[in-house]
């Protein structure tokens, strides 16, 4: 029997080559600098799709939490006290040409205190008229 242990450091924004193409795969580190400040997104892709649970920060900070699978991406952004703010999902769709991302469902919004404040209601991204306030 024979065992093999590798501790040394994990690789980072790595890329697999498919059809001539390369696509991102593996742990990845994202960066992107805006007026608020310095976004840092960490999570995985899976030739050249995001995977699992990313995580979003601004400034060392939480800000957003998604989760992907298959066409489906659950999304939590957090208010800077870290109770969630925004509550949803969103929905993919792939084609040869494009892909395309839209919200679906109900998408809740909170106070800075964890309350329900509305929903707001979207089909295949488009809001629908009803939005329920909750006082």
């Amino acid at each position: 029997m024979v065992s093999v242990v590798s501790c040394g450091p994990a690789r980072i924004n790595q890329y697999v080559k498919e059809d001539k193409i390369q696509k991102r795969n593996g742990k990845w580190i994202e960066t992107n600098s805006t007026e608020q400040g310095d976004f840092v997104s960490k999570g995985k892709y899976r030739k050249g799709n995001k995977v699992g649970v990313w995580f979003t920060s601004i400034d060392n900070t939480n800000y957003q939490k998604d989760v992907y699978r298959k066409d489906i991406i659950k999304t939590r952004i957090f208010h800077p006290n870290g109770k969630t703010k925004i509550k949803g999902q969103s929905t993919t769709e792939v084609t040869d040409d494009f892909i395309h991302w839209f919200y679906s469902g109900d998408w809740k919004h909170y106070n800075e205190k964890g309350k329900l404040i509305y929903i707001k209601k979207y089909n295949r991204g488009k809001p629908l008229d009803s939005i329920s306030y909750h006082y």
